[in-house]
């Protein structure tokens, strides 16, 4: 495992209301974002510090994630993050694929400009971000791009099952960056993505964030299939 959450938070103060809920949207979000790593140790003390409140709504929010198979416990009670494996992962990614291509779908018969101005947007920053190499914006809008396009299919149940998948995959997901970013060979495929949403094609919409999902996880996967030292 890797060691205890480094000095930089990935978290925002938390005000004095619903500590507890708000914890675990924040250590949620943290996950999801690739801001916690697979194997971290998520040590109550640091994390109340750096939440900005006290250990009890932090404990509080690791047995709720707990209890959600999100993070898990050693034999001392400290929380980390699981390891990621290629079972598990394929397993995440082919119910993504699913519920992303039918949010694809249903997307075109709810969507507007500003819509489509807004995940442009999103892609927009997420390309910045690659060129700059600045993997951990990267790395989140690259998240906020899938989630927002589940948001635009107004399919709240959806949203969640997604959401919920990206908290288990995110943690294994900066691996993708370590070298250099995913690269397609036929194109980006959120600019197919976009071009789909603009002409209310949603078999072009489902097929690119399909493709996506697939080519953009590839050296995951392959990562996940080699034999650990």
């Amino acid at each position: 495992m890797n060691d205890d959450v480094v000095a930089a938070s990935p978290f925002d103060a938390l005000s004095r209301q619903n500590l507890s809920e708000s914890a675990y949207r924040q250590i949620r979000n943290a996950l999801a974002q690739s801001r916690l790593k697979s194997g971290q140790k998520l040590v109550l003390r640091s994390l109340a510090e750096q939440l900005g409140i006290s250990a009890t709504p932090v404990r509080e929010a690791l047995l709720r994630l707990g209890s959600e198979g999100i993070v898990q416990f050693d034999s001392r009670g400290t929380a980390f993050v699981p390891e990621m494996t290629l079972q598990r992962y394929l397993e995440i990614r082919d119910l993504r694929l699913w519920l992303e291509g039918q949010a694809g779908l249903r997307a075109v018969e709810t969507v507007n400009d500003a819509d489509i101005e807004r995940l442009s947007a999103i892609h927009e920053r997420m390309a910045e971000a690659e060129k700059n190499q600045d993997s951990a914006l990267a790395l989140e809008m690259n998240g906020q791009f899938h989630l927002h396009l589940c948001t635009l299919a107004r399919m709240p149940m959806l949203l969640q099952f997604v959401e919920n998948l990206w908290v288990q995959c995110g943690p294994a997901m900066g691996a993708l960056y370590e070298v250099s970013p995913p690269r397609d060979p036929e194109g980006h495929q959120h600019l197919a993505v976009l071009r789909g949403l603009v002409e209310r094609d949603g078999q072009a919409v489902r097929k690119a964030i399909e493709r996506d999902i697939v080519v953009g996880g590839q050296r995951l996967a392959q990562l996940l299939s080699q034999p650990k030292p």
